[in-house]
């Protein structure tokens, strides 16, 4: 750990112990069965990604963007790491995962940048590896920001900022038209297909970040806990059965729903050494929707108003 990083590590232990004493309770970190973690792991992530996509297919892309941003795998994460590592583990990878946040937007704009130029399918590959190098190169250069929650917020408000900007010029498409480039059939035109794949996709991430986040140390951890393990797979799935276009309806609200897990890893960071595990993750999802139901009542007064 980098000094500044050891000295908040230090705080948010304090600030856990002293919490479990006046409390009473016992301390968070919990020795169980391998096997039983991973499958809690598997049933937690797999059933919540189901239950959000089957809401987001009912609301259209625009809400796909924005539900994309419900503090699911990031959320996931960081309660797993705060299982097995502790609380002060889980607040110190929760300040890194806010500023990580904004390599998620960066994957999506790299993503974006491709498949703008070149619609066809047969981008999808280049696409990929454009978002995720997008990904990689920031959450690299992010690493040696130091353990503090302003900068980090203000780097990831930023990043939200001028790639919003960049993207309300997306014309917004909610179905593929005749001349968009896509698979007319196959799994992905399933609901049963798409589910499984994102459900599939989003509990392997999972299982990657959690399994190696004591080697990571909670910098690199956090960073990765804020890969879009949700929507870089309905990305894919969009690509391939609506087309580029449809799918840039989705991207381009995808900043949008960002500032629900800005909230939530905000939250954390406070909330996991004063209040503990279980009540810090439940006071920040509160935090966290009452976000996203502000700015949907917002977002649709702005409409009515402009109509």
């Amino acid at each position: 750990m980098t000094p500044s990083v050891s000295s908040f590590y230090v705080k948010a232990r304090i600030a856990a112990t002293e919490n479990q004493r006046l409390t009473g309770l016992p301390k968070t970190i919990t020795t169980v069965d391998p096997a039983v973690l991973i499958l809690a792991k598997i049933l937690i992530t797999f059933l919540t990604v189901v239950l959000l996509a089957v809401v987001a297919e009912r609301l259209g892309p625009k809400h796909a963007g924005l539900l994309a941003g419900f503090p699911l795998g990031t959320g996931i994460a960081l309660y797993f790491f705060g299982w097995q590592h502790g609380e002060a583990f889980a607040a110190t990878s929760a300040l890194y995962t806010l500023s990580g946040l904004s390599s998620a937007v960066c994957l999506a704009l790299g993503y974006r940048l491709v498949i703008r130029r070149f619609p066809r399918l047969s981008s999808l590959p280049l696409a990929i590896a454009a978002g995720l190098l997008c990904f990689l190169t920031s959450s690299a250069l992010l690493q040696f920001l130091p353990a503090n929650r302003w900068l980090a917020l203000a780097v990831v408000v930023l990043v939200i900022v001028l790639v919003r900007s960049v993207f309300k010029r997306i014309p917004e498409q909610k179905q593929p038209t005749a001349q968009c480039h896509r698979v007319a059939s196959g799994w992905f035109h399933s609901r049963v297909g798409k589910m499984l794949f994102r459900a599939g996709m989003a509990t392997a991430t999972i299982l990657m970040i959690t399994g190696i986040a004591e080697w990571l140390g909670p910098e690199r951890a956090g960073l990765l806990a804020a890969f879009p393990v949700s929507f870089f797979p309905l990305m894919l799935i969009l690509h391939l059965s609506q087309g580029a276009a449809v799918l840039s309806t989705a991207i381009k609200h995808y900043p949008d729903g960002i500032g629900s897990l800005v909230v939530y890893a905000l939250s954390v960071s406070y909330t996991y050494p004063l209040m503990g595990l279980q009540w810090g993750t439940v006071a920040s999802l509160l935090a966290s929707v009452a976000y996203l139901g502000v700015y949907s009542l917002l977002s649709s007064k702005l409409a009515r108003a402009q109509s």
